[in-house]
């Protein structure tokens, strides 16, 4: 491993610590889940203790389980149903659908929530490109249209030469729109 590509505790971008917000909230949830579960434990030690059970160890396996499954659902639950959200629009912004629109919830994940905002500039920005770039294509059939009846009319070199600064204008204009679409 060369030393630009090792791994520091902390760090932007190659650190296992890299979005420290997300993380933390998840090493917090991570600690209190393992303090609850320590505090059943114990009660459920006492309780096997008073009662004289031998099915002790059963007992808190199944109790961990139950636990776990139910913290982890309702915890996970911030931020699985965001994901499939955003995967669903992804999916119909790649079959060209632009009319996405995305919203989450106010308790959703917050990493989540600056992705989203991403992803509705995104919309936002195409949609804006592809308006631009029908209106000018329209305005430029337009002028086609113009200039083609000019000639049918028998108009004069200086209309002709007025239609065609005019189509030029449309087609640096429909140009730049169409470069709008490949910048970032």
């Amino acid at each position: 491993m060369s030393n630009n590509s090792k791994r520091t505790i902390l760090g932007r971008g190659k650190g296992y610590l890299n979005v420290a917000g997300p993380q933390s909230r998840f090493i917090i949830f991570l600690i209190f889940v393992l303090m609850a579960y320590t505090l059943l434990l114990r009660v459920f030690q006492k309780l096997a203790e008073i009662l004289q059970l031998p099915v002790f160890l059963p007992i808190s396996l199944i109790t961990l389980l139950i636990f776990i499954g139910v913290v982890g659902t309702i915890y996970s639950h911030s931020f699985v149903g965001p994901m499939v959200r955003i995967r669903r629009a992804i999916d119909l912004l790649a079959q060209g659908d632009i009319s996405v629109s995305l919203r989450l919830r106010e308790s959703d994940d917050p990493m989540l929530k600056e992705l989203v905002e991403s992803i509705t500039r995104l919309c936002e920005h195409t949609r804006n490109s592809h308006a631009l770039i029908n209106a000018s294509a329209r305005d430029l059939l337009g002028d086609v249209a113009a200039l083609r009846e000019a000639l049918q009319a028998g108009a004069g070199r200086e209309e002709i030469q007025k239609h065609l600064a005019g189509l030029r204008n449309k087609q640096e204009l429909l140009e730049k729109a169409i470069q709008a679409t490949g910048r970032t």
